[in-house]
């Protein structure tokens, strides 16, 4: 059965649950207390095999290692900078490698005061030509051998500067008790300049997940409200924004991005000026902590109604403004305003209601096509894109999820197609897709990212960048965003399965793997039992519902007859994309040795040291059925 089909059908089976809506569609449980504990915490690895990941565009490694302390334990390399963002890239050096129980190394800012003993000077330096050449995220590393080795490490800005100390970290390991550096002469800069990632960092933790993000090159973490609200700041989203802050101020590297759903809680009345004041004070309250960019959100949440499009819940702003995209673009070009006078330097991204073809209430609008509804489905859909394209300051990114909710292929003709629906304005993708990867879950567990796109999409895209609507810093999910982030630097050189396995081995050791993608496959086994014998029994109640219909109309209009065919032909595919059930009893014995299984393979992952891990993995578990009342 097809994507299209699926969605459609689970489209008719649960409609109220808005399974295709875009915010959180993981529905991910609620946390677990263990997760907060300061005890439980993320496990670095060392690296083994000293390479950098993301794959550089340009790297020449060597065999040679070199120590960075004598015999004594005294170093044998220094750290020179000569301005502050120089400084910020050695404080990250060391700040990485410790995370690894390496000592630090020195840091110097005279040149008279280098010891004579060091064996190794690692220079960072601003590069004007990196900059003019490869963009302001670009970095070299050069190795220059004589009696004292001089390593230059170049960035065009200070992302660069600290993506060059973020690699040079991955250089080093312990041989022994030895910590080495590797020799390696490097070039790098990414396909996509906008790497951001949706997120929901835990206060306690955010500084750690902020080192493992400048740590492989991440470029944006996101922050909201519990809830996505647009008009308050709650703890915890308060408490994450103090932590960025401080983070920031000390390394940096990584940008804030803030997601505000206009319609989330109570919902905004734009041409209210106490709402508009409030809005642009949480976005100046985040921009004070850090955050540069916001987006705001009318995705999935505001009135609707058929033919019309989505309605403006306040009758004031019906008076004013003669349509939801009309009152956005008030909102936005507002913000932008206020942005420019008060030099806050904040980039905008902005989600409309209508962001794809497979639409919150129309469904698959391909199906209105040559039917009495066509235009009923697609002129709101147009108008409403064409005043946001005509109409939205030029400096805010439009945000889609290319034609389907979870677009897992997207051609040069898809993104022609919605440019063309903005008036010539190039949409920046919302991308779902990292949801879709397994079978009957959202879930994102040790998973590649893996999509078709048009080759160089980083230079086609809106905004030079990709959204991705994950749990950016999730346990779980972190394969998954290495890999992610891993496509999105290396563009069309990016291979999945060579990635995933570089991500895993990073991220739990070459000791752990098989047994972590063990339970990935018992869990996903006992997944796929449960859920194809719930399909399979729904397939039926849901073909009662649609023979009725056909009883109702007796086939006329046409039309409903032809729908009737629809629903018959999808019920169909549905109910035998999976196979007829076991009896009870097999089923029952099936999903008993399947649980026990994946427990005794969680008291293995704790054994390993993961228990941040372990704790996550049961919070997503499967519920095993209630066997007394299961068909």
């Amino acid at each position: 059965m097809s994507k299209k089909t699926f969605y459609i059908l689970l489209y008719l089976l649960a409609y109220s649950h808005s399974v295709i809506a875009q915010n959180d569609p993981a529905r991910p449980a609620p946390i677990d207390e263990r997760l907060i504990a300061d005890s439980v915490k993320f496990v670095w690895i060392e690296n083994k095999t000293a390479d950098i990941y993301p794959l550089p565009v340009e790297v020449k490694y060597s065999d040679r290692y070199y120590d960075l302390f004598d015999e004594n334990g005294k170093p044998a390399a220094v750290i020179f900078y000569s301005n502050k963002e120089g400084e910020r890239a050695a404080r990250t050096f060391n700040n990485l490698i410790q995370k690894f129980n390496y000592p630090a190394l020195p840091l110097i800012n005279n040149k008279n005061s280098i010891p004579p003993n060091a064996r190794i000077i690692f220079t960072f330096r601003n590069s004007t030509e990196l900059l003019k050449k490869y963009g302001d995220q670009s970095y070299s590393i050069k190795w220059n051998k004589g009696k004292i080795i001089d390593v230059v490490l170049s960035g065009a800005d200070l992302k660069g500067i600290l993506y060059s100390a973020a690699s040079l970290s991955q250089l080093v390991i312990r041989n022994n008790s030895r910590i080495m550096i590797r020799e390696a002469d490097v070039t790098d800069y990414p396909s996509f300049k906008r790497r951001m990632f949706n997120s929901k960092p835990i206060p306690q933790h955010i500084q750690n997940d902020l080192d493992w993000m400048i740590h492989n090159k991440i470029e944006t973490i996101s922050f909201h409200n519990t809830d996505y609200t647009w008009d308050k700041l709650d703890d915890e989203l308060a408490a994450n924004l103090d932590q960025f802050s401080n983070w920031s101020q000390k390394f940096g590297g990584v940008e804030g991005l803030l997601l505000l759903n206009l319609y989330k809680g109570d919902p905004i009345e734009i041409s209210n000026k106490d709402h508009q004041l409030k809005i642009k004070n949480v976005i100046s309250t985040a921009r004070n902590k850090g955050v540069k960019r916001v987006m705001i959100l009318a995705d999935d949440t505001p009135p609707f109604k058929f033919g019309e499009g989505y309605i403006l819940p306040s009758q004031k702003d019906r008076e004013k403004f003669s349509t939801m995209a009309e009152a956005h673009v008030y909102l936005l070009n507002e913000l932008v305003r206020w942005n420019k006078n008060n030099k806050l330097n904040i980039e905008f991204f902005y989600c409309p209601a209508f962001y794809t073809y497979e639409e919150m209430h129309y469904g698959d609008m391909q199906l209105y096509i040559d039917t009495p509804w066509e235009d009923a489905a697609y002129k709101p859909l147009k108008r409403d894109l064409k005043i946001i394209g005509d109409k939205m300051n030029k400096d805010v990114q439009i945000m889609w999820t290319g034609p389907y909710v979870c677009t897992r292929t997207l051609t040069d003709e898809d993104l022609k197609d919605w440019t063309n629906n903005l008036s010539g304005r190039v949409p920046f993708l919302f991308d779902n897709s990292i949801f879709s990867e397994l079978d009957f879950t959202a879930r994102t567990m040790f998973t590649p990212y893996h999509n078709n796109f048009p080759s160089n999409f980083g230079s086609k895209t809106g905004g030079n960048g990709i959204f991705i609507n994950g749990d950016g810093v999730g346990e779980t999910s972190r394969a998954a965003t290495l890999t992610a982030n891993a496509y999105m630097w290396e563009g069309d050189s990016y291979n999945p399965t060579v990635s995933f396995f570089n991500a895993m081995v990073k991220l739990y050791g070459v000791e752990s793997v098989n047994t972590l993608l063990k339970y990935k496959e018992t869990e996903l086994q006992l997944v796929r039992e449960i859920k194809q014998r719930e399909i399979w029994f729904a397939a039926d109640e849901l073909w009662k519902s649609i023979r009725d219909t056909r009883f109702i109309t007796e086939k006329n209009p046409f039309h409903y007859h032809l729908n009737y065919g629809r629903f018959k032909a999808l019920r169909m595919q549905l109910k035998y994309s999976v196979p007829e059930p076991e009896d009870y009893e097999s089923f029952r014995i099936k999903c008993t040795e399947l649980d026990n299984k994946r427990w005794l393979l969680i008291d293995e992952i704790e054994k390993l040291s993961f228990k941040r891990l372990s704790y996550t993995l049961q919070m997503e578990m499967v519920k095993l059925p209630d066997f007394d009342n299961q068909k």
